[in-house]
């Protein structure tokens, strides 16, 4: 058979077609590949400081290197130090915990349905206050305002849920 008689053939006429269309998907996808687009200019790198802004830098006692070199680290009355090493931002075992500022006593509390909470808190021999989600009550930030519940937290992160002491009454 001869290439003009196999034309005939419907077969092989979309058998050709086909060939001839991933001949042209195969070009165009490596001319695709091979394209190179132009790099966009960045931005000047700016140097970031390993200690950050937020903390303040730590006084700690300087280490005697001089000494402990000179001591031998086999002697047999060799002693342990007065204070262990502690790691950058290990708290001091020897610090006392801060005490807890004073609590409010919660009066009562008022929940709406369009979440405008409220709360009527007392601190220490202070006039009632009210007090909504948000707002100061001494050291205390009121976090959250649920039935007989309130949760206040202070700035060094200490939480506390205080309930009202008798409800219903």
């Amino acid at each position: 058979m001869t290439a003009r008689a196999l034309l005939h053939y419907s077969g092989m006429r979309v058998a050709l077609g086909a060939l001839a269309v991933a001949i042209v998907v195969t070009a165009w996808t490596l001319v695709d590949a091979l394209r190179v687009e132009a790099i966009p200019e960045l931005p000047s790198a700016s140097v970031a400081s390993l200690q950050g802004g937020a903390h303040a830098p730590q006084k700690r006692a300087r280490a005697d290197i001089a000494t402990i070199v000179d001591n031998d680290l086999f002697s047999p009355d060799r002693s342990a130090p007065a204070a262990p090493y502690r790691m950058p931002g290990e708290p001091d075992p020897n610090d006392k915990p801060a005490a807890m500022p004073e609590k409010p006593v919660l009066l009562g509390t008022g929940v709406a349905t369009d979440h405008h909470n409220f709360a009527t808190v007392q601190l220490g021999g202070d006039r009632p206050t009210l007090v909504h989600v948000g707002d100061k009550i001494g050291p205390w930030v009121v976090k959250a305002i649920e039935r007989g519940k309130i949760v206040l937290t202070t700035a060094g992160g200490t939480r506390v849920d205080v309930s009202v002491p008798k409800p219903g009454i």
